[in-house]
């Protein structure tokens, strides 16, 4: 097997654990508590407006939708690493077929794997005082993922027919 093929196919293995590791922790230990926190936030909002304090209501669903946000973002999270985990094992199989130098194939490879990780890193950052490191990690991640791919594609037109 070709170097730039176990890079893609460790990587995804690697992301494959990591997520369904971060999806253990966060079903046990955060999603339902999260879950609990929205309920009682929407619940507070709701019954503050009917009591006329409407400076409470806003609070409380403003509340809501900082825990709405955070909640998204995780799920997307668990997500994008899934999803990613299984577009670098797929990759993993056929890259060694693509028409560049080897030395070039490792590289988009490599470029693949980090930025695979970094983007859904990123956008989990992306809450409370991580915001600017993850909207960086975040960018680059997306801008590799695009790069890479683009790669990919230039890569499998210049193959020799």
């Amino acid at each position: 097997m070709y170097q730039e093929n176990r890079i893609l196919i460790f990587a995804g293995f690697a992301l494959i654990a990591m997520t369904m590791l971060f999806g253990f922790y966060y079903a046990v230990f955060d999603e339902h508590q999260t879950l609990v926190g929205m309920g009682v936030s929407m619940m507070n909002g709701f019954l503050e407006a009917a009591r006329g304090d409407l400076t409470a209501s806003y609070t409380a669903l403003d509340q809501y939708g900082e825990i709405a946000a955070e909640y998204k973002r995780e799920i997307h999270f668990h997500g994008h690493w899934g999803f990613l985990s299984l577009v670098l094992i797929i990759y993993g199989l056929v890259v060694h077929k693509l028409g560049f130098s080897r030395r070039s194939r490792v590289m988009v490879a490599a470029g693949l794997a980090v930025s695979a990780a970094l983007f859904p890193l990123g956008v989990l950052m992306q809450a409370g005082s991580l915001l600017v490191l993850g909207n960086t990690l975040a960018t680059l991640g997306s801008l590799g993922l695009i790069l890479a791919m683009i790669a990919l594609v230039v890569g499998v037109l210049r193959q020799p027919d």
